[in-house]
């Protein structure tokens, strides 16, 4: 979403996680920990999301391209866009989104691509995930260190998302980050010129939609902003989402659809 927000040319190379691609030796080259997302620039190799951001912003900032962390709206204002980022991208979403294939009763009517099947198909490689790192690791020995921690932080994050009173506490904490962000967003009541900070569109709102996205499509959205619960919130959420960047970043139905047939072709091998 930030690339396309800075109005960069790029190409990009779906790694199919539902087949594990993450962890295959090619993958594992370039990013031993086996996490997408990763920017090749020219021979610069840079893993995780936040520190793509903040290299695009550091290397394609300036003349025409937009800035995603604003240099020229005071000390405030930059430092309230960085407090909301951090606090966002400390949501563990991916454990939220495991624990619901747990706790099923949760959630309200999840949509693509957390339908039934695919929830039952990634539930069954969770399961399965800590002895496949294991296993990987064994075999791999460049990337052994990082697959038996990313194996360690597996097994931390499964006993989690299974214990339903711990994964409680985890929607409590979504619930609370939403709550303050709302108190963020109610002076503007739904106004169409701000966003979550103020008038242009920032990391922490790029952070803030991939979050709102994924509790979305989980089911999620009842609990926390629908009906509402959260009214500043959701015209935010409906707002993002006819914004180029979102419409361009988020898969489409048909990208969905082969994504289902290939996860369940391969979870039946």
């Amino acid at each position: 979403m930030a690339l396309y927000e800075k109005e960069l040319s790029f190409k990009t190379h779906v790694v199919d996680i539902g087949k594990g691609e993450q962890y295959q030796p090619w993958f594992l080259e370039i990013n031993p920990r086996g996490e997408v997302p990763v920017l090749k620039d020219g021979v610069k190799i840079i893993p995780d999301s936040a520190r793509i951001i903040d290299y695009l912003e550091d290397n394609f900032s300036n003349g025409d391209t937009p800035r995603l962390i604003p240099l020229d709206q005071g000390v405030d204002t930059r430092q309230k866009v960085s407090y909301f980022r951090e606090i966002i991208d400390k949501i563990p979403a991916n454990v939220v989104t495991v624990g619901s294939f747990y706790h099923p009763d949760l959630v309200h009517k999840p949509r693509l691509p957390f339908i039934a099947p695919v929830r039952a198909v990634m539930k069954a490689s969770d399961m399965k995930m800590s002895a496949r790192l294991r296993k990987l690791a064994e075999s791999n020995l460049q990337a052994k260190d990082a697959l038996l921690q990313k194996a360690e932080a597996h097994d931390k994050n499964h006993a989690l998302v299974v214990d339903r009173q711990s994964y409680m506490k985890l929607l409590e904490e979504v619930d609370t980050l939403l709550t303050e962000v709302e108190q963020q967003l109610s002076p503007n009541k739904g106004s169409t010129e701000n966003w979550l900070v103020y008038d242009k569109f920032t990391v922490a709102d790029i952070a803030l939609t991939i979050l709102l996205e994924r509790l979305n499509n989980l089911g999620l959205e009842e609990r926390f902003w629908a009906n509402g619960k959260k009214p500043y919130l959701a015209k935010y959420f409906a707002r993002v989402r006819q914004r180029e960047s979102y419409k361009r970043t988020m898969p489409g139905l048909m990208f969905h659809i082969k994504t289902l047939i290939q996860g369940i072709t391969f979870s039946s091998n």
